[in-house]
């Protein structure tokens, strides 16, 4: 190849890395990764109340008149610890003689989803009391149950949510074993700022 046209190649070449030089240097980098608190921008910290029917198996009977309160904390993404307490109040039949029931749990939430619907699943356990007419006995619940979280605005959320408990009771130096279920549904109220 003769210097002639070994010189004009260079200058082509030379030309070509000079006008794509620009086009390279005007495309957008790409965006960093998202880091794991990216999406965790709701608050940690969140209340509920709201109403609760119950039906007590060891009475045979539903109790209408019912109320729930929890509060939870995120402790990680998807997983938070919660403290609940509730009541339920009814009848036995037709005999005027009240039923009373409260419970005071503590356990674990696994929620998932995201933006508005956001089911979850949890199971809690403690200490359950009986009182009113029919008399008074203690004793412990295991409480499987989930729902789903239903955003309103940022900080109001609707919830619906079912539960089954296995209940092991002591009454007059007897033990015995109950099951029920309860449904209910409240608002949800996240406190404090969100975390980015």
């Amino acid at each position: 190849m003769s210097v002639s046209k070994r010189f004009r190649v260079a200058i082509g070449v030379l030309l070509v890395c000079l006008i794509s030089t620009p086009a390279i240097a005007q495309q957008t980098a790409p965006p960093p990764p998202p880091s794991a608190d990216q999406g965790d921008v709701e608050p940690k910290t969140n209340i509920m109340f709201g109403y609760a029917f119950m039906h007590d198996s060891s009475w045979d009977e539903n109790l209408f008149l019912g109320w729930v309160a929890t509060l939870s904390h995120r402790i990680k993404p998807n997983l938070a610890i919660v403290g609940e307490v509730g009541g339920s109040h009814g009848e036995k039949g037709t005999t005027g003689f009240t039923i009373q029931r409260y419970a005071f749990l503590g356990g674990l939430k696994l929620s998932g989803g995201e933006g508005q619907l956001r089911p979850f699943f949890h199971v809690l356990g403690g200490y359950s009391r009986q009182g009113g007419d029919v008399g008074i006995a203690n004793g412990f619940i295991v409480q499987p149950g989930g729902g789903v979280d239903f955003a309103l605005t940022e900080k109001i959320i609707l919830r619906g949510q079912g539960d089954f408990r296995f209940l092991r009771e002591k009454s007059q130096n007897e033990s015995q074993n109950w099951t029920g279920y309860r449904f209910s549904g409240g608002l949800v109220i996240y406190l404090g700022k969100k975390s980015q």
